[in-house]
This record gives C-alpha cells, structure tokens and sequence, in this order.
C-alpha cells in the first residue's frame, strides 16, 4: 500500500514583504541611536548646569575677596596720601621732623596692606576641557565668563603683581613701617618690652629716620599711589562683572 506524503511547497516572499522588514528593523536602529543621543545629550546638559552651579559658587567666592581687596586698597590709597600731605608739610617746614615722625608712629595701624586677587577658575576650565561650554545656549553668556576669565582676570592678575611689586620695593627700601613689625612684640613670650616703648626705639633708630626724611620717598609713593589708583579702578570694574555673572547664574532660564 503506497503512502502518499502531503507536499508544503515552500513559501516566497514578495519584495514588498522584505521591504517591510528592513524598514522595520531600520526604524529601530534609528530609534536607538537617536534615543542614545537624547540620554547622551541629557546627560551633558546635567553636567553643564552642575559645571555653571561650580561656577557661581567660585563666583560668589570670588566677591567676598574682591570685596576685601577693594578695602584694602581704598585704605591704602587715603593712607598714602595723608602721608604724602604730611610729608609735604614736612619739606616745607610746616611741620617739625619729631612731628613728622610722631604722625607717621601714630598712623602704624592704618598703613598700607597690600592683598592682591587671585582666583580660582578650574571650574571654567573644567567646563572648557569636558566641552560643556558648547552646550551653554547663551552666546551672551559664554562671552562673559570668557572675558571674566580669560581677559579680565589675567589682567587683574598682571596689574596685581605690579603693585606687589612696587610695595615690596616701597617698604624695604623706603618705608620700613608694617602694622606687624610692632605687633608681633605682643605675640612673643620671650621678652617684656611693651609694644609702645618698642616703637619708640625703632623711631629713634637713626637708619630708620633717614628713610622716612629722605625727600626720595615722595617719589616712591607717588609710585605706589599711581599704582594702587589704577588697581583700584579695574578691580572695582572688575567686581561689577562678577555681579553681573552671579545674578544670569542665578537665573537657570538664562543658560
């Protein structure tokens, strides 16, 4: 007895058919890698506002200091100028050489504290380096923290180093009076002189009275004034950047 096998012919597919599936399979790569773009450029985005959150906080550092230079050299400035006044007085025999001395002794705790600005921006390199800044929208933005930090800073870093210098040459040449010479005679276990008695002595001192009376140290503080004037305006510019950085940072819409 014959057993007869049922044929399966074997089924084509049409072209329509393969299209169907290479668009389907095209359509789900595509969605992946543009899903991965979206989670990658998520991601970016994240770290940007962490980057400018870093940012505002050195800000916000950076204002308290610039506040504190901004003093510093405002005291400095008026406290070079009564002293030239005096000095001036001084040479036009207005005013007596124990005067002289006796004002310049009295004005110890006012003199000149040079403190220059140096800050911190690894928080914009950073931001630079991992190409973060390339996500900031704001072209108004990335041209402020640039000039803050490339332009300004490098200038008020210049400007700062000059005064440093000039003060180091002022006061070891031709001014020998820092508050600290005479307060760390308070500060030392070892010995019973009084601060008062000790400033009386280093007044007294004829090297001492040489340099405070030698007609070059008007020269020498015009120097320093000049300096300190010039400083003096571009940190306070300066600062008015800064405010400006920390109110858009503030405002995460501005990013």
């Amino acid at each position: 007895m014959e057993v007869h096998h049922p044929h399966h012919p074997t089924h084509k597919k049409k072209w329509s058919e393969y299209i169907i599936e290479f668009m389907m399979l095209f359509t789900a790569v595509t969605l992946g890698f543009f899903a991965e773009n979206v989670r990658e450029h998520n991601i970016m985005i994240e770290r940007k506002e962490q980057n400018l959150g870093s940012i505002l906080q050195d800000l916000k550092q950076d204002s308290i200091f610039l506040e504190s230079t901004i003093k510093y050299s405002d005291d400095g400035i008026r406290y070079f100028q009564k002293l030239k006044a005096k000095l001036y007085e001084f040479h036009d025999n207005k005013l007596s050489e124990n005067e002289f001395i006796k004002f310049t002794m009295d004005n110890i705790d006012s003199s000149y504290v040079n403190q220059t600005v140096f800050l911190n921006s690894s928080s914009y390199k950073n931001m630079i380096a991992t190409g973060n800044l390339t996500y900031v929208e704001s072209t108004d933005l990335k041209w402020k923290l640039s000039n803050y930090y490339e332009a300004w800073n490098k200038r008020i870093e210049l400007n700062g180093e000059q005064v440093d210098n000039t003060s180091e040459v002022l006061f070891k040449e031709h001014l020998p009076v820092r508050n600290f010479y005479f307060n760390h005679i308070l500060d030392n276990p070892n010995t019973d002189v009084s601060k008062s008695n000790y400033k009386i002595f280093y007044f007294n001192v004829k090297l001492i009275r040489a340099k405070l009376l030698d007609e070059n140290l008007i020269i020498q503080i015009n120097i320093i004034e000049s300096r300190l004037l010039d400083y003096n305006k571009k940190i306070k510019i300066f600062k008015d950047f800064n405010n400006e950085l920390i109110e858009i940072l503030s405002k995460k819409e501005t990013h």
